[in-house]
């Protein structure tokens, strides 16, 4: 599997002052990436067929990213950046939180091979490698504003520890994810169960004025 980290300064170099041709070109070039892994998975992806299939250069497409798994992750950060601009109308809080939740099952369902390469690659990375801090650090950090507004707004017990329980459910959600790649969750069968394991793990934590409001709009009625 290819090297993630990013070539230091030159790297960062090559992403400023870009003409409207090169941001055409690039937005090209993670489209068919896209569109590629979601039909072929992670093995399926060539760089010298995503070249043709772009129409750039094979050279060009290694100058721009140094291997399969960096040209991924280029694609995952508009991804995610599709996610943020999906939640600016949910305020941070309880709303914005399980709207994100809701979003990532979404595009899971809809491009399970692309959830599938993503998580080989995230696996199969060193701590320090840039798609943990995109899919796991940055989510986690997330996670702790929206449970910050929810603990300022009363809808969470004071005595949370939030960092801890941001960390479990970013946990608990790529848990789930593994379980679909492993075949041990059917893919029909994965929003249901990756929403309800996320809501089951903030229940406990809820204050009681919201907890039987969450459990009929989540369906965790007992």
């Amino acid at each position: 599997m290819g090297n993630t980290t990013l070539s230091g300064q030159s790297r960062m170099n090559r992403v400023r002052d870009v003409t409207p041709r090169q941001q055409e070109r690039r937005d090209r070039i993670l489209e068919c990436t896209r569109l590629q892994v979601a039909r072929l998975g992670y093995e399926g992806v060539n760089m010298r067929d995503l070249a043709i299939a772009a129409n750039v250069s094979t050279a060009t497409l290694y100058n721009l990213y140094n291997s399969k798994d960096e040209l991924i992750l280029a694609a995952v950060q508009d991804l995610l950046q599709n996610i943020r601009e999906s939640l600016r109308y949910h305020p941070p809080g309880l709303s914005h939180l399980m709207a994100r939740f809701e979003f990532i099952a979404d595009v899971i369902v809809d491009n399970p091979r692309y959830a599938d390469a993503m998580g080989r690659m995230l696996f199969a990375a060193e701590p320090s490698a840039p798609i943990v801090g995109k899919l796991i650090t940055e989510s986690r950090d997330q996670i702790i504003v929206d449970l910050e507004t929810m603990r300022a707004d009363k809808d969470l017990i004071s005595s949370v520890d939030l960092e801890k329980l941001a960390r479990d459910l970013t946990a608990n959600s790529w848990a789930s994810i593994l379980m679909l790649m492993k075949g041990f969750i059917a893919l029909h069968n994965f929003r249901d169960e990756y929403l309800g394991a996320v809501s089951a793990m903030l229940l406990p934590w809820l204050h009681d004025s919201l907890e039987q409001r969450f459990r009929e709009k989540t369906g965790l009625i007992r």
